[in-house]
């Protein structure tokens, strides 16, 4: 058995260039010669991804969503994205109600009626953190989804709509000894910012994952955390993802940061602190991004034993389109990553396109 993950996002105003998602994927793939993307898409048994966008006809925006970037897409795309292999999607994350409670209902018809299977957000509490289970060759897999990251105005409650939400405080710590003299000049010193998990809602993550787990053979997470535009995960985050592990999560695939970070062995589980980009169309200059910032990866792993999958990645980047071909670059993408990554004791190991994760000896 295997499952990929990615992670999907489109502009509003992107629709006009793609109105089709999957002949757009198509055309690209075979103009830059990345059919190897689709190949991994297509055999995958299980290919999960975090969908950033709604997917709904043309609606007002919603007011308390101030943003420079709201998301949507045709809803005939939940179609594509079958066709292109992707059979489950995270809607947890900080954008699926951008356009409010009404474009978020029609994105869970519009993949209902595709076929598409969808985690982390719903129309209750209770549907946000149902999990969806896969039978393939004798193993059950769950997969389930979550968000740091979320709208004010879109945390799912007892008869509210929202994100199934892990919320946090934020503390700032000021430098005080150097404040008087800073503010005397007219400027301040950045803080140091730390968020801590609301501990009300790490206990609902850690017993609703021991829950889930004893259903399954096997569970991966889904999440959406972290800090935009870092290659390397927070305290937080490597907090959560220990308290995931434990509580029986067997892997972490994580988004948000628009970059990749880091991956993990923690007690012999990978956490994919954050695959970058898979598709991401909105209007930013690529040319003008440090280079760090459009590297990603796919994921591919191999379930034959659930105690030791085999996990292989395929580094890819976004061009000026917004969508997904292979890194020319791969070499110097997968050094990046195995520098993030070896301190956490992660060993990659790079075959031509492809490389291959495992445990530090």
């Amino acid at each position: 058995m295997e499952f990929s993950g990615l992670y999907l996002g489109r502009y509003e105003n992107k629709n006009e260039h793609f109105p089709s998602f999957e002949a757009a994927m198509r055309q690209h793939a075979e103009a830059t010669k990345s059919t190897l993307i689709l190949d991994w898409l297509r055999e995958a048994d299980i290919a999960l991804a975090n969908l950033e966008t709604t997917l709904a006809e043309n609606k007002p925006y919603y007011p308390s969503r101030p943003t420079t970037y709201r998301f949507r897409a045709d809803p005939e795309n939940g179609g594509g994205l079958k066709n292109l292999g992707i059979d489950i999607v995270s809607l947890a994350n900080n954008h699926v109600f951008d356009y409010g409670d009404s474009a978020f209902s029609e994105t869970l018809k519009v993949l209902d009626e595709a076929g598409v299977k969808h985690v982390g957000a719903g129309m209750n509490l209770e549907d946000a953190l149902a999990p969806v289970f896969f039978d393939v060759d004798g193993l059950r897999l769950a997969f389930l989804g979550f968000a740091t990251v979320f709208p004010l105005a879109g945390v799912a409650g007892f008869d509210i709509p929202g994100v199934a939400a892990i919320r946090s405080k934020i503390i700032y710590e000021f430098e005080t000894q150097r404040l008087p003299t800073d503010l005397r000049q007219g400027y301040a010193s950045l803080p140091k910012i730390y968020e801590l998990p609301m501990e009300e809602d790490v206990k609902m993550l850690r017993e609703h994952i021991k829950h889930v787990k004893d259903e399954a053979d096997f569970l991966i997470v889904s999440i959406h955390w972290g800090r935009e535009y870092e290659d390397t995960p927070s305290e937080s985050q490597m907090r959560l993802g220990h308290e995931m592990i434990d509580a029986g999560a067997d892997m972490i695939i994580g988004h948000h940061p628009h970059t990749a970070q880091s991956i993990e062995s923690y007690k012999g589980k990978y956490i994919f602190y954050s695959l970058g980009n898979f598709a991401m169309q909105v209007e930013w200059d690529i040319a003008r991004c440090e280079a760090y910032l459009n590297e990603a990866f796919m994921v591919r792993v191999f379930i034959d034993d659930v105690k030791t999958p085999k996990v292989e990645i395929l580094p890819t980047r976004t061009d000026r389109t917004g969508l997904p071909m292979i890194s020319e670059d791969s070499y110097n993408v997968i050094r990046h990553l195995r520098s993030l990554s070896s301190p956490l004791n992660v060993e990659i190991i790079q075959q031509g396109q492809i490389a291959y994760i495992k445990q530090k000896a």
